[in-house]
């Protein structure tokens, strides 16, 4: 678990290119103060970018190795998974395997029971002809050879008498033997079955641990997730860190070499126009100026413009003549151009695809400047397009023509 670290600071997307303006007027107070000043501050920046570049590279980095860490856990997370599956098997084969040795003991009991009972007939009448035999050995010899008739019958006689005992004396062993017999194998079943609830507990405790793991290796994944979230959110302040430095030192280096800036054309203001701007981009505003609900989570975000649906590559186009103030990679805003339409009006185009104009060139009404393009990877393609007076932001719903 992380301990000890705050929430990860966010900055609203929007307000990035605004804070921009900040940066010029301080660049501008400079302006007045000498060449040796303001190389002074454009070395004093130049360090602070070059640490803030240090910073980001080493949180890239860091997401980089978070992102490896990832990989591992989740491998880890399917072999347990895969694990789990096979215990899952094994269990119901042993369940099976528990039900036929059950049934197999259920049959030898009912044998055995059979053979008892045979056996206790058995041994009544062995009990019988012992007793005839004992009788019979009370006579005397001479008693026998009298009543025999012959000598003949007398050697049958004895040799009968024998063969009887040899018979009931088998009778009784084959019993005992399978009496015998029956009972070890129902010793055997018994502690086949016991095996099999041994292992049952067993396995039971293994996937019960599985489960613990797995429970585990999702909680890591989610502090995994959530790690690179707060990285990610710093890197983004970071970059919007070097962004504002950047305009500060291009500023800053404009004011040392002397270049004039371009004029806004006079007739491009956007004060008059309300309601009679054409539309950036054709398409379904799919998110609209203002506060809004998200679906899933219920957090109230503020959207700064709107969002109007689009195919990639569809045309966007100026939505009154000015002049490019920034046209490059924004962080939060993908590609992005900003006009400068005089009087403290500008427009911005954000989630462009490609941009066909450069800092600093004129464009018309109606020009195309750029081609829809997607905020990330997989997103739904659409444009976001704002109007600002200085740095306050303004309903462009208000200005565009009514559909």
């Amino acid at each position: 678990m992380r301990r000890g670290r705050g929430p990860a600071i966010r900055f609203p997307r929007a307000a990035v290119l605004w804070a921009v303006a900040g940066c010029l007027i301080v660049a501008a107070a400079a302006a007045g103060d000498g060449p040796d000043q303001v190389q002074s501050a454009i070395d004093q920046n130049n360090a602070k970018l070059s640490e803030l570049r240090a910073k980001i590279e080493q949180s890239r980095k860091r997401i980089a190795a978070l992102d490896d860490q990832e990989a591992e856990v989740r491998r880890g997370y399917q072999e347990i998974l895969q694990e789990i599956e096979l215990s899952g098997t094994l269990l119901s084969q042993m369940a099976e395997r528990e039900r036929t040795l059950v049934e197999q003991s259920q049959l030898l009991e009912s044998d055995l029971s059979v053979s008892r009972r045979a056996y206790e007939s058995r041994k009544e009448i062995l009990a019988r002809n012992l007793r005839s035999m004992y009788l019979r050995q009370d006579r005397s010899p001479l008693e026998g050879m009298l009543t025999a008739g012959s000598f003949s019958n007398l050697v049958a006689r004895a040799r009968m008498s024998r063969m009887l005992a040899r018979l009931e004396a088998s009778m009784v062993e084959t019993t005992l033997q399978q009496a015998r017999l029956i009972l070890e194998e129902n010793k055997q079943l018994d502690a086949a079955l016991a095996e099999i609830h041994r292992s049952r507990e067993d396995m039971a405790l293994e996937n019960g641990r599985m489960e613990m793991l797995m429970a585990e290796q999702q909680a890591a994944l989610r502090e995994l997730d959530d790690e690179r979230k707060d990285l990610r959110n710093s890197l983004l302040e970071l970059n919007l860190n070097e962004q504002k430095l950047n305009y500060i030192l291009s500023d800053l280096e404009e004011q040392r070499t002397s270049v004039p800036t371009v004029p806004v054309p006079e007739g491009t203001e956007l004060v008059g126009l309300t309601g009679n701007l054409e539309w950036p981009a054709r398409g379904q505003v799919i998110r609209s100026f203002g506060r809004s609900v998200h679906p899933r989570y219920q957090t109230v975000t503020m959207n700064n413009g709107i969002n109007i649906a689009g195919q990639v590559g569809a045309p966007v186009a100026a939505v009154a003549a000015g002049n490019v103030e920034f046209c490059d990679q924004l962080p939060g805003f993908g590609r992005c151009v900003i006009l400068d339409h005089g009087a403290g009006y500008y427009t911005l185009y954000a989630y462009l695809d490609r941009a066909f104009v450069a800092p600093g060139a004129a464009v018309a009404r109606g020009q195309v400047i750029a081609e829809v393009g997607r905020p990330a990877q997989g997103e739904e393609p659409q444009l976001y397009f704002e109007v600002r007076q200085g740095r306050t932001p303004l309903d462009p719903g208000d200005w565009l023509r009514p559909r």
